[in-house]
């Protein structure tokens, strides 16, 4: 068969390789059913199974055998010569046993280094990144880029087909009150589905339950200092923002019971301080010069105004004398006094006629030529009251830097998720954690606004905790997506894709990053890992192939001594009728069946020795509280590709024997001595 395949390699190579291979699959079929007959035979194994299973367990391997050991124009067959080079190989069981020995040794050397290879690769890449990773990429803007990541960005993705979700994010800035201790800290506004889908599962309680990142109107409130969009739907009666407010001079407003034009007028009230603090809110529409009357409506188109809800000092209207009556304004309106006798102060609802409403906390005050004017609202560090010398230019105006303040929507869930690094920051058990309840405000700057001058900071709320990470090295905390988005945010932070199959996460990065976007994604620290430990295995193999050379150098003495041993045995089989090609195909049968035998309890050897290895590391491991650590994995075409190592190196070291014995002379060998 040998012979066949080495002289007709381009003339007949199909033939050939069909010949070889239903040789090996014949010799690795009789090496099964051998196995599987002393298992049968075994007292424990016999006394559970029926004698009877063996009948037809035998005419499968009857019909099996006839299919690869097909009629040859040969003195034997194949089967006889499988069953021949056995009972060879136990007559010398000795020198069999140490030839196996040492191949075995040999290619366990190289399972278990290479296991070792492989096993270390799974434990860095498991710790690293887990399989829904491998579908996933952060995408985000590019530094300095044009390439926004906005609503429109989203509504992108969600065309490419490989896509199925599209999870965004926002961080910003959080300033956390806890017990009069102030802290900033990162946050993050994500969805549940944001959260599940990187794993952060809290150690305590649970992760909040929010997905939206638009508001049920389909619309995000953008009514924020003065910014109006259309199709902004409001609820009559909901705050917009804290404000603070002058009002002009020589003016009297009126102050109703309700943000209503009908409702009852508490009293009149006029300007007395440069600034007074309130809250904007939605009211009753009105006639007015400026928008401010009618700058929003309801779901049902109901057309909605501004109104100032605050507490300031009342008048009544009456027609007084100044010079003889003290309490008379302008010989309009009386001074309203308590049952104290101190002028009565309110809470009412103003319309925004006849004011200055403050932009960021400061209101704007005309400028004169060297004058000194004090700018309300405006305070430095110690909350002391800044003076500022305008100097006028061509244009007349001066240019402040200022934030907007504005309130969390009244939809916020005001639920977060916090980690034990900020517990720790803020003196808080883990156990006593979730209901705790503590003050944050938040400031969005920069990129995720439509004006990166703009600032906004939010009023504090109070914030419940509802879940608890493990993670200790940074303090931060997760909100609902849709708290922050309500604060004016046009931008996002990054945004997480997943796609359907890891498989096109490749294309996908590239057709984002085709679009100005930037792409990060575990799959690339896993390739660079996956590179770093596929040269390791090689250099492993290679050390483990020294000690399978000195193995296949004893198969190969061996196999030659053999040889030596039995040349009258040869010659007598020769003068018996088997012909020489028969004689080399007995030699290489006997060293294929020690190359697979070897390979198989290397195999086996180096696996139990790669799960001791990592047992022993273990014992180590438990002591540090890492727990079982497994370093020892074997790839099932890894375990293919050892038995055909084995083959072959059985094939190589048994040709030259092989071929030295059909030039043995039949009538020599009988003589020779």
């Amino acid at each position: 068969m040998f012979r066949i395949l080495k002289q007709n390699l381009f003339s007949n190579f199909p033939g050939a390789l069909f010949q070889t291979t239903t040789f090996i699959l014949l010799l690795l079929l009789y090496l099964v059913a051998r196995v599987i007959s002393w298992i049968l035979r075994l007292p424990i194994i016999s006394r559970f199974i029926s004698p009877k299973l063996s009948t037809p367990l035998h005419k499968v391997y009857s019909k099996a055998v006839k299919v690869f050991d097909y009629k040859r124009n040969k003195t034997i067959s194949r089967i006889n010569l499988i069953e021949l080079a056995i009972r060879n190989m136990q007559s010398k069981s000795t020198r069999t046993t140490v030839t196996i020995g040492g191949m075995m040794i040999g290619i366990g050397s190289i399972v278990f280094l290479v296991s070792i290879g492989y096993g270390l690769q799974e434990l860095v890449v498991t710790r690293v990144a887990r399989l829904e990773e491998m579908r996933q990429t952060d995408v985000s803007s590019q530094a300095g880029g044009k390439a926004k990541i906005t609503d429109k960005t989203l509504n992108d993705f969600s065309e490419i087909s490989a896509i199925e979700m599209s999870l965004p994010l926002i961080a910003v800035v959080g300033r956390v009150n806890y017990q009069s201790s102030v802290s900033d800290m990162a946050v993050y506004g994500v969805t549940s589905d944001y959260l599940r889908q990187s794993a952060i599962q809290p150690s305590t309680g649970k992760i909040f339950d929010s997905n939206e990142i638009v508001t049920d109107a389909g619309s995000i409130v953008t009514e924020i200092m003065g910014e109006k969009a259309d199709n902004i739907f409001d609820v009559r009666g909901e705050e917009i923002r804290d404000v603070t407010f002058a009002i002009d001079s020589g003016t009297w407003l009126k102050v109703r019971a309700d943000a209503t034009t009908d409702s009852e007028i508490l009293g009149y009230t006029k300007k007395v301080a440069d600034s007074i603090s309130g809250s904007e809110v939605w009211g009753e529409k009105y006639v007015s010069d400026t928008d401010a009357g009618t700058s929003g409506k309801t779901k049902d188109d109901v057309i909605l105004g501004k109104w100032v809800k605050t507490s300031v000092l009342l008048w009544k209207l009456e027609s007084c004398d100044p010079e003889s009556q003290g309490d008379c304004e302008d010989g309009t309106h009386m001074v309203m006094r308590g049952e104290d006798g101190q002028q009565l102060s309110l809470e009412g609802y103003i319309a925004e006629i006849g004011m200055t409403i403050a932009e960021d906390g400061a209101i704007n005050s005309s400028t004169v030529l060297g004058d000194t004017t004090e700018i309300s609202g405006t305070t430095d560090s110690n909350g002391t009251s800044l003076e500022w010398v305008e100097i006028a230019s061509e244009s007349g105006e001066v240019t402040t830097e200022k934030t907007k303040t504005v309130k969390l929507a009244r939809s916020a869930k005001r639920e977060a998720v916090v980690n034990r690094a900020m517990l720790q920051v803020l003196g808080i058990t883990e156990n006593e954690a979730v209901g705790k309840k503590f003050t944050a405000s938040f400031v969005v700057v920069g990129e995720l606004l439509s004006d990166s001058s703009e600032k906004i900071e939010s009023s504090p709320a109070e914030y419940t905790i509802v879940g608890v990470t493990p993670e200790e090295k940074t303090p931060i905390f997760y909100v609902p997506f849709m708290d922050l988005r309500t604060l004016g945010i046009t931008n996002y932070s990054q945004v997480k894709v997943v796609v359907k199959d890891k498989d096109d996460l490749s294309a996908t990065r590239h057709q984002i990053e085709a679009m100005g976007y930037v792409t990060r994604s575990v799959a690339d620290t896993v390739e660079q890992i996956n590179s770093l430990f596929s040269t390791t295995r090689v250099i492993l193999a290679v050390l483990g192939m020294i000690a399978l050379g000195v193995a296949a150098l004893g198969m190969f003495n061996t196999l030659t001594v053999s040889l030596l041993e039995r040349t009258r045995e040869v010659g007598l089989m020769k003068a018996m009728g088997m012909r020489s090609s028969e004689v080399q195909e007995l030699f290489l049968t006997e060293s294929m069946i020690m190359g697979i035998l070897g390979g198989l309890l290397g195999i086996i050897t180096g696996f139990l020795a790669g799960k001791l290895a990592g047992l022993v590391l273990s014992l180590f491991a438990v002591f540090q509280g890492v727990g079982y650590v497994d370093i020892s994995y074997i790839p099932a075409s890894f375990t293919v590709v050892i038995i055909i190592l084995s083959l072959l190196v059985g094939i190589l070291t048994g040709i030259y024997p092989a071929k030295r014995a059909t030039k043995i002379s039949a009538l020599n060998a009988l003589r020779y001595e």
